[in-house]
């Protein structure tokens, strides 16, 4: 079982997005979505190569990401994907 990797939250941590050709190519240009969430003090994190198009900034059990999906709705299950624990605060927004 895959228990990804385990991260504290309280400490700054950014990733940056790979393979952006994703949602940038023509001729399907995907959304951007951005979420902001909290998180416990430790959690775990699911990176690979399916979700490695997710930008992440966290910082004091609070983050923000950006997500290209065709959906809101596919923006946030892309987030708990990643990070399970995840609690969205506020409104999913489109960029």
């Amino acid at each position: 079982m895959n228990l990804g990797e385990k991260i504290n939250t309280e400490e700054r941590l950014v990733i940056e997005a790979s393979r952006v050709s994703r949602y940038l190519g023509y001729p399907r240009k995907v959304p951007i979505w951005k979420i902001q969430f909290s998180l416990p003090k430790i959690c775990h994190i699911f990176r690979n190569e399916v979700n490695s198009d997710i930008a992440l900034e966290i910082e004091s059990m609070f983050g923000n990401c950006v997500v290209p999906a065709l959906s809101k709705e596919e923006a946030e299950r892309r987030l708990k994907d990643l990070i399970p624990s995840s609690v969205i605060k506020g409104k999913i927004l489109r960029l």
